[in-house]
Formats: C-alpha cells, structure tokens, sequence
C-alpha cells in the first residue's frame, strides 16, 4: 500500500511545516496540500486519496466541503485528521462534531502521530474492504451462479421498479419471455452437463443481442426475459428477430445442423396508462408465449388484449338500438 495525503491548510499554521510533520511519518508517498475545503474537492475528483489531514484555522471557516465529502459514497468512509494549536479544545471538539475521526496538536510526536495514522487507514481499509465484499454479496444474491444473467429475484425486482417509473414518466416498456424448445430433449438425450453449456450458450446469445440499457435475467430452468425498457412492440419484434437469428447461428455452431436450438417468445406492453401489475404482465407475456409454443413454436407471439364493448342499450317497449352511455 503506498498512500496519498491531503492537507487543507491555510498560511497559519504554515502550511509547509505541517506537510513537514506528517511526512516525517514515512506513511505517505505521496502529500499534497491546498489552502481550501474547496480547493480539497477539485482534488478528490481528479485523484485517489487514502487520508485528509485538516490544520482547523478558525471557528469561523467555511465547512460546506464537509457535507459535500461525507455524502458523497466515493468519499465518505475517508479518515480525516485534524490539527489544532495546544489548549484550542473548542476547535477539537467542533472537529470531532463535524465527522473528524481524531484530533491532535501540532506538538503531538512524531511517533504518536504515525501510530494514529496507522490505525485509522487500517480501519478504513477494512472498512472499504467490507463494503466490496457485501457489494460483491449482494451481486451474488441477485445473479444466476449458471449463466451469469440476473436470476428470478433480480426480475422481480427490476419488472417493479420498471412498472413504477413508467406510471411516474408516461414512458413504455416490453416484456419478453423466452422458453427454448425441446430443451428436455437436448438435456435427456446429450446429458445434463450438455444442458449446462446449452444454457451458457443461450445467455450469452441474449445478453449479445439485449440493448445496454435492457434487463436480461434467467427466470427459470430454460426460460429467460428481458425487460425492454422505454420501448415500444416494434422495438420489441425486432429484438426477438435478432435473437431468434442468433439462435439459428448458435445452433448452427453447436450442431452443424445435426439439430435445432430454437425458443419461443411471449411479448407484451405496458405504458403508464394501464392499471397492470408485474403479475399480470408476467401473465400476459406467458399467454402469448404459450400461443407461440401452440402455433408451431420457433416463432415471437404479443399478446393483445381483449377490449370489451360498452353494452349497447336496448328500449324494450320500442325494440330499437339506444345510443350507448359513452357516447352522451
């Protein structure tokens, strides 16, 4: 580990003579030093730094670069230090107050000094070590160990938060779901293992065709989505043609034509407009992907809602049409 200081110090106390002090602890390679918290923020957004040290000048000194650190998640678990003059116990304390994680003077010995830094850029590594690991957790809880695509809770998540932003915007999304043909087949007849690689295979098919911006997830066994968001079914019709393209091409790699890998797609719609939930989406784009399987399957089905009539009002006594209730 070599790393880099940061000194906001104004003219009093020296500024060199605190850079001075803290590189007589032999820590750091690297120490720069700035007259300002907002000259210290230009700083931490051109480079990496693993500790600020802050000589507290005045009660009175701007503190607004504070917020801007401890909000930001790139800054916020970063040690800062700061040195007051012997007897200053009020500054010490409003440091502290301000999210400082020590205090010392600027006659604390040199030893002092480098065991306090030590111990705080330890934490801090652990710190910074934690939050990786529990990211890398919580990308594991949401990922399928088998393909590498989001699993059935990473949809889930992703579809409600897809139907919510579309209520809020107006925008339109599409929901796919794909389901490979006779992949009980292939599985019984070239062996699980086979199986696996087939599923390998077809992920990284649809994560290749999929736009950046589009959710692929595996949502079960041989089944997979897409969640296409801000767009339309036209969108949505050629994507499937490019995936049942892509297909062909991998079967055709695959099998030399010995066999087909082929899948059917359901798709549906939704804008914010309509009152359907993830549930009901889910169920529209299984109906029409179980029309595609019915149809022949190889082929991309949409689903179409029925839309019911208003009843059409009848006089009995005179056994003619009335004009509808809409349309008063």
């Amino acid at each position: 580990m070599t790393p880099t200081a940061l000194i906001i110090s104004t003219k009093n106390p020296p500024r060199g003579a605190l850079e001075t002090k803290i590189n007589k602890t032999g820590i750091f390679k690297k120490t720069l030093v700035c007259e300002s918290g907002a000259a210290a923020i230009a700083v931490l957004q051109k480079q990496s730094i693993d500790m600020i040290f802050w000589a507290f000048g005045s009660l009175n000194e701007s503190t607004e670069w504070l917020d801007a650190i401890q909000i930001n998640p790139a800054w916020t678990d970063l040690p800062l230090l700061i040195f007051t003059k012997e007897g200053e116990q009020e500054k010490r304390l409003r440091g502290l107050e301000l999210g400082a994680c020590d205090s010392v003077t600027f006659v604390t010995s040199t030893e002092e000094l480098r065991a306090r830094i030590r111990g705080h850029l330890k934490r801090s590594q652990q710190i910074i070590h934690l939050r990786a690991r529990r990211a890398e957790l919580s990308q594991m809880a949401l990922s399928d160990p088998l393909t590498g695509l989001g699993n059935r809770a990473s949809f889930d998540l992703r579809l409600g938060q897809e139907v919510s932003r579309s209520r809020r915007s107006g925008s339109t999304f599409a929901l796919m779901l794909i389901d490979l043909d006779h992949f009980k087949w292939f599985n019984d007849c070239y062996g699980h293992q086979a199986g696996d690689t087939i599923l390998k295979s077809v992920a990284k098919a649809i994560d290749a065709t999929a736009r950046d911006a589009d959710v692929a997830c595996r949502y079960g066994g041989e089944e997979f989505a897409i969640i296409l968001t801000n767009s339309t079914s036209i969108n949505a019709q050629k994507l499937a043609g490019r995936l049942h393209k892509a297909l062909a091409e991998l079967s055709q790699k695959l099998w030399q034509n010995d066999n087909a890998m082929t899948a059917s797609i359901g798709l549906t719609c939704f804008d914010g407009s309509r009152l359907a939930d993830s549930g009901e989406l889910i169920s529209e784009a299984d109906s029409a992907l179980y029309q595609a399987k019915h149809n022949g399957r190889n082929r991309t089905e949409i689903f179409e809602p029925i839309i019911t009539e208003p009843p059409i009002l009848r006089d009995f006594n005179l056994d003619h049409q009335v004009t509808p209730l809409h349309a008063m």
